[in-house]
């Protein structure tokens, strides 16, 4: 098949299109951001789009021959205390940038990557523009996937992140690894110890990159379910859980802050029933050694 990934360059996007290619699958990739991942190996085309502007079949070289069978939209912004500063952006992006890629290409097939945050789509913009690009694509598209990711970390040979460091495994590695380089200052912060948890910290579901895009790539070989599919496993774990993890995995003990509780951050966001299309085969202490080696 001929699939279409947006956010291609990006970290979970580079590793979904290597996915697809190394399945058999002709990739095109689009992103506005070409600095990311290299991903010249894998797609078969590429060309830079800003998906909050219209008109992305004319910014496409090949204009009216455009053949997609699929597509797998996975650009958006991402982080929640961003979304609560800059509402209208997350706006802009996850709900009428989906409505622009549907546009782009009447694909048999909408593979939608949301967010386990959608399940409270209340709770922050972030959350609340995810759930919109889901009712996007149920209204559009005959035939889609709205497919649920959590907290994703890992690598698998797509070696660049985001250059913003926001999650949790990846704030630890770095201060492990400024712990190794002798910055005695190095330290991170936890936001909040007061929530309604078993230890007080919030409770997430961390899943390795690998094996999301596995799953991704599953359910575009599959007919579309026109339902949610999580990707991920339903245990949770926790921030301290995490943190001791990584202090385990590392050998290494280093200072945590407690500060106060982020805008928009809620207590538990883990997988409901776990997608048939999805098979756990990484740990988070692989998700820990993967982050220790690539934010060094």
């Amino acid at each position: 098949m001929r699939i279409l990934v947006t956010g291609a360059t990006g970290y979970i996007g580079a590793h979904t299109c290597e996915a697809l290619y190394n399945r058999g699958h002709s990739v095109l990739g689009t992103d506005y951001n070409i600095n990311q991942n290299d991903i010249s190996n894998v797609v078969e085309d590429f060309f830079v789009w800003d998906i909050r502007e219209s008109g992305g079949r004319q910014r496409y070289h090949l204009g009216s021959r455009l053949k997609i069978d699929k597509i797998v939209h996975i650009a958006a912004m991402t982080k929640v205390p961003e979304s609560v500063k800059n509402p209208y952006d997350y706006y802009m992006t996850n709900v009428i940038g989906t409505k622009n890629v549907i546009d782009l290409a009447q694909a048999d097939h909408m593979v939608y990557c949301s967010t386990g945050s959608a399940f409270e789509p209340g709770a922050n913009p972030y959350a609340a523009t995810k759930y919109g690009g889901e009712l996007i694509t149920q209204q559009f598209c005959d035939k889609y996937s709205l497919v649920r990711f959590y907290n994703v970390s890992g690598n698998d040979g797509m070696l660049k992140f985001d250059e913003d460091v926001s999650h949790l495994i990846r704030k630890a590695a770095r201060v492990v690894n400024a712990v190794k380089d002798r910055e005695n200052s190095a330290s991170m912060n936890l936001y909040g110890n007061d929530f309604d948890t078993r230890d007080g910290t919030c409770i997430r579901n961390y899943t390795h990159v690998k094996d999301i895009v596995d799953g991704v790539v599953n359910i575009v070989e599959n007919e579309a379910t026109n339902k949610v599919e999580c990707l991920g496993s339903p245990k949770g774990v926790s921030v301290l859980e995490v943190i001791d993890t990584m202090k385990r995995v590392s050998g290494i003990d280093f200072k945590v802050n407690i500060s106060d509780r982020r805008d928009g951050d809620i207590a538990i966001s883990t997988v409901p029933i776990e997608s048939q299309f999805f098979t756990e085969t990484k740990t988070l202490e692989d998700m820990c050694r993967d982050a220790l080696e690539v934010e060094k």
